[in-house]
């Protein structure tokens, strides 16, 4: 029920004034006919309907009352009163009525009566008990509050729609007393920190936020009361179990005629997105650390790289020269075994010398790259046969197929063309005996804009076991007399695909062959060679 005591008093203060003419009324009563008129024009010019009741009939009724049923003098008077109550109000303004005359008292009370349209009208009435020619009556002032019922229905309905919304809103919405107290918290907030609503309403705002950031919050406080709306706020607040909540969100305050009434907030909890990025700044730093480390050590690769390519490759040249020279000029003066270990000094400096171009060409994949770009496989395939494998091709009868025209991708091309190289010359290399080797290269355009290239022998193939070995630096499957090799042609791969965010692997089936398959990011249009395969990596 909405506040009323500005009715109530106005009706108070309205019945003081009516009991001193009622005082009166006897001693004016002469006749029956200016008895009536002088009743009238005593309650005509009142804001209030008045009305005297005795022995549970009306006796007396203003204008104004005469105006609020509808009624007229004569369907009023020798009525009783409650014939005008709604029945559900009838037992208490009975009660009532007993208790002015018993206690000899005043009430105030509201009811509903129905006027003679049927109308339903609320109205509040203040009842004094009154001597009326020597016998107990009632007199009673009442103002129809129909209009102001309706008001407070419809405020009542629209809080009760504001309390849903509030209720059911995903953020965390609070009203504060200007003395820190709580006065709401809706059910998010209350989840949020993990109070049910007897717990958090028992507590005031410093209960449920850190000590240390007490004295900000009065500052706040005080910017609010007058007047400033506060957004972007960060906050933190304790839940039931201590942890802290960090929340951000806005507050401002409620005011009446200037002064405070409560301070409301909406807050959003942010804490997983601050934990998130607490993660991601030392995730940031992490990787800015492994970079600093990449750059000491592509810094000292580099210097090994420039080492190896000067101070090294020089005495090993001398070695292989004066080595090639001393073998010719010696021809026919050393004996089997001296001929033979002079061989072994020429070939383990070609072999040194070999080892020391694959390091720098596996350096130089980082140190030296380069920007990539369209890269087409068919022409750099087509420029090994012709060039660097004619000659291996030549010696082993080995042939190079590509059934349909291989896709563009994005690439470094020099480190495409090494790649190829060495994949294809793997192949090349590694075949039976007596099997001419045959390589076929096919493509497979995959789903997330990336297209896979296998490189397909018939050679010797391998244990699945070792799949993963063959990419290690130095790491060989046979002997260095049976297969001539450093051992890093395939780190080398390796260290490309990395370098081009793609991936590689092997599938192979001893005695029957080997696919090297590798991942590159896809240039153009992937047409329709996606119905060439589904590219899923083995």
């Amino acid at each position: 029920m909405v506040e009323t005591s500005i009715g109530k008093k106005q009706l108070v203060s309205e019945l003081l004034d009516i009991r001193q003419r009622i005082e009166g009324i006897e001693k004016l009563v002469i006749v029956e006919d200016y008895h009536e008129q002088s009743l009238d024009n005593l309650f005509l010019n009142l804001p209030a309907a008045t009305y005297i009741v005795q022995d549970g009939t009306f006796i007396f009724v203003s204008p104004q009352m005469r105006q609020i049923t509808g009624r007229s003098e004569s369907e009023l008077i020798g009525t009783s009163p409650l014939s005008l109550i709604l029945d559900e109000d009838r037992d208490i303004t009975r009660e009532n009525a007993v208790k002015v005359l018993k206690e000899e008292h005043s009430l105030v009370h509201e009811f509903r009566i129905v006027a003679k349209n049927s109308r339903i009208k609320w109205v509040i009435q203040v009842s004094s008990p009154l001597s009326y020619e020597g016998k107990p009556a009632i007199v009673a002032n009442i103002i129809d509050i129909t209009e102001q019922k309706r008001k407070e229905e419809n405020e009542r309905r629209n809080g009760e729609v504001y309390l849903d919304l509030c209720e059911n809103a995903t953020d965390m919405i609070i009203c504060i007393m200007p003395d820190g107290r709580l006065k709401y918290v809706n059910r998010e907030f209350r989840e949020t920190l993990g109070f049910n609503e007897d717990e958090i309403m028992h507590m005031s705002l410093f209960e449920i936020m850190p000590k240390d950031d007490v004295h900000q919050c009065l500052e706040l406080f005080q910017r609010v009361i007058s007047g400033e709306k506060i957004g972007n706020l960060e906050a933190t607040f304790i839940n039931k179990n201590g942890y802290r909540i960090t929340v951000e969100g806005t507050i401002n305050c409620r005011l009446i005629e200037g002064k405070p009434l409560y301070i409301r907030g909406i807050f959003r909890d942010v804490s997983d997105r601050k934990r998130a990025q607490a993660e991601a700044a030392a995730l940031v730093k992490d990787v800015q650390d492994i970079n600093r480390r990449l750059e000491t050590s592509n810094r000292e690769l580099e210097d090994f790289a420039h080492i190896a390519s000067h101070d090294l490759q020089e005495p090993l040249r001398k070695i292989n020269s004066f080595g090639e020279l001393l073998q010719e000029s010696l021809k026919g003066k050393l004996d089997e075994d001296e001929y033979e270990n002079l061989n072994f000094v020429i070939d383990g400096a070609k072999r040194m010398q070999a080892m020391i171009d694959d390091l720098l060409t596996y350096s130089s994949i980082t140190t030296k790259a380069k920007p990539l770009q369209a890269v087409d496989l068919n022409i750099i395939i087509e420029n090994l046969k012709n060039f660097e494998l004619a000659t291996v091709l030549n010696e082993t009868k080995g042939t190079i197929v590509i059934p349909n025209t291989l896709l563009a991708a994005y690439g470094d091309p020099s480190q495409i063309h090494q790649l190829l190289q060495n994949l294809i010359g793997n192949g090349l290399k590694f075949h039976r005996d007596g099997v001419p080797p045959v390589i076929t290269i096919t493509d497979y355009s995959m789903q997330d804009n990336m297209v896979r290239f296998d490189v397909t022998d018939n050679g010797i193939g391998i244990n699945k076991e070792y799949d993963e070995q063959v990419f290690v630096m130095f790491k060989r499957l046979h002997s260095r007399q049976s297969y001539k090799g450093t051992g890093i042609g395939l780190a080398i791969c390796k260290k490309i695909i990395e370098r081009h965010g793609g991936q590689i692997g092997i599938k192979s089936i001893p005695d029957k062959g080997s696919t090297f398959w590798f991942t590159l990011s896809r240039f153009g249009e992937s047409s329709d060679k996606y119905s060439r395969g589904n590219g899923n990596s083995e």
